[in-house]
């Protein structure tokens, strides 16, 4: 079975100060990489035919000149990938790409990073019964490492795991105080075993039938009229005009409330093996741990001549780029280095997060910070757990501890949105459950990393 996959990228506001106009999530890079190669190069092991990276209008030229210039041109890959602007929602986008999906797809966020087989999830959708429309993976996280106020758990209902082929059921923002939770009999008359589970975390990687687009959700058809195309040109369908996570809530739910049918389709469930790791950088400290897990699956490679031709003193476990020079008795460990950097004397780096044309003065000592491309530091500075912004210059003698560097400008303010996650559209609910905001939907971070207490990138909580 031939598949197709789709590769949505979201502004990822809870990344900032790391992302900007001019570097979007995702191009932002992990362990030297830009963040949307791990997907791709996923993509690449699973065989797939042709990959659609859907990003906003306004980052579609930076992302497609990498995937032209960057990744098809090093990876030497026979994958055809295309690069397509689309500024509306998950489930819209998918809605727009119809014409464009001719097989089965596999769903994927630009953000996540895992060693679990792609041909795990695909054998498994393959597997499942007749009449199952799509597969999806859930994972929970076990890192003490990423702040658990970013993790956002939803009550997601399914069949017991433990049975052959779990059914995803529905899907709740978990209840806020006392509030009840209201769960309709029809589905529980149904799946009597149902489980609510409030620790997993949707992965957003889902294997979908191509009939998913020719679903019936409830008693309409999700045709749009001839005449329905928005001011952008796009599509319309008020059963696809939401979050990709509602959309996969009204599936499941039409296979439970339209019980008495023998043929409906069924949202199939399936959870991230505990042997294996999986982590979303949704927040900055699941980024940095995004770092640390790929530090540790990459073998050594030698660092640039540039950096050790004065005498600077790079550990086994450190990544440096191409073109980074050093100055002598400059001391690197557990570290990752983008390329062109110019570091002064007698610097001393410990799991940190560098990224390319940075500027360090001499005598600079940096314990688990992330620091943001073109940043200036100048010298006698002593920064620990911090976060600095692109672009940003550290004064000579600054001493910080677990704070945010950052520039901060009017027009950024003015611009400044806190919808990094999508949000559910509250009057699409056809009956009588309580108004789902996906602002607690939202398919969080980070999971599945054993911490094995080696210190390793290990910023103060």
């Amino acid at each position: 079975m031939e598949f197709q996959a789709i590769i949505l990228c979201g502004p990822g506001s809870d990344l900032a100060p790391l992302v900007s106009p001019t570097l979007p999530k995702a191009l932002l890079p992990i362990a030297n990489k830009p963040m949307v190669y791990y997907p791709l190069e996923w993509c690449q092991r699973a065989g797939v035919s042709s990959v659609i990276v859907a990003c906003s209008s306004g980052v579609e030229p930076m992302v497609s000149q990498y995937v032209t210039l960057g990744y098809n041109s090093t990876q030497g890959s026979k994958m055809k990938v295309e690069v397509i602007g689309l500024d509306c929602e998950t489930g819209m986008i998918i809605w727009n790409l119809k014409d464009k999906i001719k097989h089965d797809f596999i769903l994927l966020p630009c953000d996540f990073i895992t060693d679990l087989p792609p041909q795990i999830v695909v054998d498994v959708h393959r597997n499942q019964p007749l009449h199952t429309i799509g597969t999806g993976l859930w994972y929970k996280n076990t890192l003490d490492s990423i702040d658990k106020k970013t993790l956002k758990p939803n009550l997601t209902i399914h069949t017991p795991s433990s049975a052959l082929h779990p059914q995803l059921l529905d899907i709740y923002p978990p209840p806020k105080g006392n509030s009840q939770l209201h769960v309709r009999m029809s589905m529980l008359w149904e799946y009597p075993q149902a489980t609510i589970s409030t620790s997993l975390l949707e992965s957003f990687v889902y294997v979908m039938s191509r009939r998913v687009l020719d679903h019936e959700f409830g008693d309409s058809v999700a045709v749009p009229s001839t005449n329905a195309a928005d001011k952008n040109g796009l599509l319309e369908s008020k059963d696809w005009k939401k979050p990709w996570t509602t959309v996969i809530r009204d599936i499941s739910r039409d296979s439970w409330r339209r019980a008495k049918e023998s043929e409906r389709d069924t949202m199939r469930f399936f959870i991230v093996p505990k042997e294996y790791n999986f982590l979303r950088c949704q927040s900055i400290s699941a980024y940095f741990e995004a770092n640390r897990l790929i530090l540790k699956q990459t073998p050594f490679a030698r660092p640039p001549q540039t950096a050790v031709a004065k005498g600077a003193a790079i550990g086994r476990d450190s990544l440096v780029g191409i073109g980074t020079e050093m100055e002598e008795k400059t001391s690197v460990k557990r570290s990752i280095v983008g390329a062109d950097c110019k570091f002064g004397r007698e610097c001393r780096l410990s799991g940190c997060v560098v990224m390319d044309g940075v500027i360090i003065g001499d005598n600079v000592q940096l314990d688990n910070c992330i620091i943001g491309n073109g940043v200036v530091i100048e010298s006698r500075v002593r920064l620990a757990g911090c976060t600095v912004e692109g672009r940003y210059i550290v004064r000579s003698g600054t001493q910080s501890k677990n704070e945010v560097l950052r520039g901060y400008s009017v027009e950024g303010l003015l611009n400044s949105s806190d919808e990094d996650i999508e949000e559910y559209d509250e009057d699409d609910d056809s009956d009588d459950d309580e108004n789902i905001n996906e602002s607690e939907l939202e398919e969080s971070d980070g999971e599945g990393i054993s911490d094995d207490d080696d210190d390793l990138f290990d910023r103060g909580r």
